[in-house]
């Protein structure tokens, strides 16, 4: 990823490339499909990064949840949560890309059920990238003919039913999943799931540990921004904030109603390093201070993502930076020390 200006950190390739449409100029519209913004590589792979890592951190989480069932004695329970994942998958590929549907055994163990979920992500990843350059190609040939309009229809059908549907439904298991933990394992077992999802994950977090802090800031704000939320990004002398007037992923579970209703993710009620030490937290959120904070304290000795008034009502969510662990708040660090 290239260093672009900090005010375009947050805006999405499909946005700048609406613009240039909007405008009548055609050259960059068509240089932004195949070359990207020096953030997205190109149109066909704008979503990859995230839809791929999604799919990594399900595998992970599928793993922690399969310990997690043995112990407490709920594999029956594991294999109802897979199986309706999977059945999702079939209906969602097929919407999206025509998928053919996975054949689905009417009785499942606990590992064929993880197994049936990890064979879905996979066939599933291979048609994304498939769908996402075909259409990627026929937004360029509108472009190249001067249909502005079919580029743009392209456009919003690469979002709202290429992506957006996969990416919510992601989301969601993974909130899911979350609640798994708590209503089997309440907040130990909460606590205990993240934390070794977190670990499944630390490759990824070494590569950030090792980046100077501007370059974190705009690769995390690259990684937010795909979960199609609002991202700005501000500095001053001792730190980078990332303002979320809407978290993508959690704040638009809360937002959307996932919080309510038969179906309803519960909160974590107790207040601890699964809350950032506020007195309750949507489920879903407790990701963060544990993957962001508890898990980097433990790790390098300084919180990644440090949080400030987090997973609002309103779907907002703000964290900052430090360019120095030494300058990072004990108040806001000393919650996730648990």
């Amino acid at each position: 990823m290239t260093q672009v200006a900090m005010d375009q950190w947050g805006r999405r390739l499909s946005d700048t490339l609406r613009e240039a449409l909007r405008k009548g100029d055609f050259e960059r519209a068509a240089s932004l499909v195949e070359h990207g913004d020096g953030m997205a590589k190109s149109l066909a792979k704008e979503y990859s990064l995230m839809y791929r890592g999604l799919g990594i951190t399900i595998r992970v989480m599928l793993g922690a949840l399969s310990g997690l069932a043995r112990d407490w004695h709920v594999d029956d329970a594991l294999v109802a949560h897979c199986r309706a994942f999977a059945v999702d998958l079939n209906h969602l590929y097929a919407a999206a890309w025509q998928g053919v549907a996975q054949p689905i055994p009417a009785t499942l163990s606990a590992a064929e059920a993880t197994a049936l979920v990890v064979a879905a992500l996979a066939a599933g990843e291979a048609d994304f990238d498939r769908a996402h350059g075909m259409n990627a190609q026929s937004t360029l040939a509108a472009i190249r003919r001067g249909d502005g309009e079919a580029a743009l229809a392209m456009i919003d059908i690469k979002q709202h039913a290429l992506y957006l549907p996969l990416h919510d439904r992601f989301v969601r298991f993974m909130a899911d999943s979350m609640a798994f933990a708590l209503k089997h394992g309440r907040d130990d077992g909460l606590l205990r799931f993240q934390m070794e999802t977190a670990e499944g994950q630390k490759a990824g977090f070494d590569k950030w540990e090792e980046m100077p802090a501007a370059e974190f800031a705009q690769v995390s704000a690259f990684l937010l921004k795909l979960h199609m939320g609002d991202v700005t990004v501000t500095e001053d002398a001792a730190r980078f904030t990332l303002h979320q007037t809407l978290c993508g992923s959690g704040g638009r579970l809360r937002t959307m109603g996932a919080y309510e209703g038969a179906d309803a993710l519960p909160f974590v009620e107790k207040k601890g390093p699964l809350t950032f030490g506020q007195p309750r937290l949507p489920v879903y959120c407790s990701h963060c201070p544990v993957w962001n904070g508890v898990a980097t304290l433990k790790w390098y000795g300084r919180v990644h993502w440090l949080f400030e008034n987090a997973a609002r009502a309103d779907g907002g969510c703000t964290a900052h930076i430090y360019k120095r662990k030494e300058d990072q708040p004990e108040a806001l660090v000393a919650p996730l020390r648990g």
